[in-house]
């Protein structure tokens, strides 16, 4: 028996000769490959170095802004994954601190309860629950407040708005009161 050494075929390894990022014997490409494999090999080759065009060559896009905007939008649902991952992790911890601090906020003990409420504040504003609610009001008068300049100013247009809705208050009480008389 000969000792012969066989080599393995290793097939898409990424090589960089000083000039270009390219690839060597790369895998045959499925005619019917799956977008989001295309897109992952994409990235993968564009994040180890290899240039738009090159990536448009080996993966079969139509040219380099073609897998340009492919990197690109793998690049965006990662990150909306990572961040959404990110956020989870998050809340996790901040339900774990509550979890120790409960005893304690049980207990009443005022510093526990002022951490325990800046945490669930904390877990509110990572989901936007705090959100300002949006209020609808239909009808009756509106004050829009136009106020440039400094602190003065801004106070004296906030007092013109009080009193012009006092007034348009008080109008209204009025009229209401001269129909009940009626």
């Amino acid at each position: 028996m000969d000792d012969e050494v066989v080599e393995e075929t290793v097939y898409g390894a990424i090589i960089e000769d000083g000039q270009e990022v390219y690839i060597a014997n790369p895998v045959p490409l499925k005619r019917t490959m799956e977008v989001g494999e295309k897109t992952r090999r994409a990235m993968a080759l564009k994040l180890s170095g290899a240039s738009y065009a090159a990536i448009a060559q080996h993966l079969g896009y139509s040219d380099a802004s073609a897998a340009r905007k492919a990197v690109m939008r793998g690049m965006k649902a990662a990150e909306q994954e990572n961040a959404g991952e990110l956020r989870r992790i998050h809340y996790g911890r901040l339900e774990h601190m509550l979890t120790l601090l409960w005893p304690d906020v049980n207990a009443k003990d005022m510093p526990s309860i002022s951490a325990a409420l800046s945490i669930m504040d904390r877990m509110e504003r990572l989901y936007g629950l705090n959100a300002a609610e949006r209020l609808e009001v239909s009808g009756g008068q509106q004050t829009v407040i136009v106020a440039d300049g400094d602190k003065e100013s801004y106070i004296a247009a906030l007092e013109e708005a009080g009193k012009s809705v006092k007034k348009a208050h008080k109008e209204a009480h009025e009229g209401d009161t001269a129909h009940d008389e009626e």
